[in-house]
């Protein structure tokens, strides 16, 4: 009869519990595509959503020119820039249905608006080369990033009275993304050259470094009123994957679109925690597919 020594068999044990704990780590999603309900429509990009599960973004159409939407339950609200404007999408809304994004105007300006009501508002950091607005909360606080006139990318929030640059000390670029409604913000550094870096919350005052463990890379992006926050990170093959915070126990769960293994990106996130973003599929074609997401 074989005979295995105390040793083997320890490593065998071991070994089964190192495959049930990595079973375990593997979170169950739930993903679904969203699509444009727009005959043509080749491409949809989801990267912001709401409570009620309405989601901002953009879409290409048949001529691949992109448009602004607002999706929701009860149908879809298309909107474009001005005449010459191009790349038009949105990246924030809020639990009113108020949108934020921007556009580049017919020089090639980053140019942002408020999107309310049917009509488009200017957002503006003054005396800035360009404006980007990224997120919005229900107190009407916008947050998003501006150029200054040597190029260099800055974070700033409008408080509904005025516009606050917002700089991690030591960072060659700073980019906010999202807000909740204590004003939290998400936000992150970027080299010279734009390749991001640290993840960071900022309360208005004080800055808390949230870069996910292991991440060559820490896009953090969306942030909701429970402080769950999503990310885009990147591995050290350079792939990408979406990461939930889960802020009532500080653990960080990995996730990939089951479509878009190594390809997701998670840039919104609701209080359901109900994530949203986009995936590259494998066929190419379209280059980006949006998606809505939970991960248990």
């Amino acid at each position: 009869m074989k005979r295995f020594s105390l040793c083997a068999m320890l490593a065998c044990l071991l070994a089964a519990m190192n495959l049930v704990a990595q079973a375990q780590e593997q979170p169950a999603n739930n993903c679904a595509d969203v699509n444009v309900p727009i005959a043509g429509a080749t491409e949809t990009d989801t990267y912001a959503v709401n409570n009620a599960g309405v989601i901002a973004g953009d879409y290409l159409d048949s001529s691949f020119v992109q448009h602004g939407l607002i999706l929701g339950t009860t149908g879809l609200q298309t909107f474009d820039g001005p005449s010459g404007s191009s790349s038009i999408a949105a990246y924030g809304i809020n639990n009113n249905n108020v949108a934020v994004g921007w556009y580049f105007d017919s020089f090639g300006t980053e140019t942002s608006f408020e999107y309310r009501n049917g009509g488009m508002h200017p957002i503006a950091f003054p005396n800035s080369a360009g404006t980007e607005a990224n997120g919005i909360n229900d107190n009407g606080w916008i947050v998003g990033s501006y150029l200054d006139s040597n190029g260099v990318n800055h974070g700033f929030y409008w408080d509904t009275k005025r516009y606050h640059t917002v700089d991690i000390p030591g960072a060659a670029q700073t980019i906010a993304w999202a807000i909740n409604n204590a004003n939290l913000m998400t936000v992150y550094t970027e080299t010279s050259t734009g390749v991001s870096m640290d993840a960071y919350t900022f309360d208005g005052a004080h800055f808390k470094k949230m870069d996910v463990p292991g991440a060559t890379e820490s896009v953090i992006h969306g942030i909701n009123n429970k402080g769950d926050i999503d990310y885009t990170i990147f591995d050290a093959s350079n792939n990408r994957h979406g990461v939930l915070y889960k802020a009532a126990t500080g653990v960080f769960t990995q996730f990939d679109d089951p479509n878009g293994t190594n390809t997701t990106r998670a840039d919104g996130i609701n209080d359901k925690d109900e994530m949203v973003g986009r995936y590259s599929p494998s066929s190419g074609n379209p280059a980006n597919a949006g998606f809505k997401c939970t991960v248990n």
